[in-house]
């Protein structure tokens, strides 16, 4: 599976960074997605609706376009940067993707109305997000997954410990990290998956 193959190649990883869709396209970004979905796909390999906050460019959805190991009813990317979600939206419909809606909103914000018992709550960007509503308002049951890196001066979480003691799941189910490499530093990414 394409997914598998880059997780297994993922050495010497380097990142070109920045907000560009060619930036989020980079080597160390995609190798933590290719590592979320493997160990999600292990987890739950058929799942109802995914939200995927701060989806930027919809990277998430477009993997699953290549190598859908992970069955879902509908993946809604939550964005607050409207041309983020345009440049997604045009990413999938070039790719074909069906079964995928873009949600122009603050995760802080949501109710999660399409959730369902069999719903995915996916939120890689912790060190960027602001407040803790999107995590408060996922409903209880729900399965969850979370990224976050060290050496990012955004909000700390700069360990699978930190990630659980800020937003506590009644189960974690997987926990682990990554070591990476952009232009500027090696850095750890780390992953925390769980139900609320």
């Amino acid at each position: 599976m394409i997914l598998q193959d880059f997780h297994t190649h993922q050495s010497n990883l380097d990142e070109s960074s920045g907000y560009s869709l060619a930036g989020s396209f980079t080597r160390d970004l995609i190798a933590s997605k290719v590592w979320l979905l493997t160990e999600l796909a292990r987890i739950a390999p058929q799942v109802g609706i995914i939200y995927v906050l701060g989806s930027w460019y919809g990277n998430l959805g477009v993997l699953l376009a290549l190598d859908p190991i992970i069955k879902y009813k509908k993946l809604i990317n939550v964005e607050t940067n409207k041309k983020f979600l345009q440049a997604s939206k045009r990413i999938h419909n070039y790719l074909g993707t069906g079964n995928i809606e873009y949600m122009l909103a603050d995760a802080n914000t949501l109710d999660y109305r399409q959730l369902g018992l069999d719903g995915v709550v996916i939120n890689t960007s912790l060190t960027d997000m602001e407040g803790q509503a999107w995590f408060d308002n996922i409903p209880k049951g729900t399965l969850v997954v979370m990224q976050s890196r060290d050496h990012d001066p955004g909000n700390a979480a700069h360990s699978t410990q930190d990630i659980v003691d800020r937003y506590p799941l009644t189960e974690i189910i997987y926990n682990g990290k990554l070591e990476l490499e952009d232009p500027e530093t090696e850095y750890t990414r780390y992953m925390v998956i769980g139900v609320k």
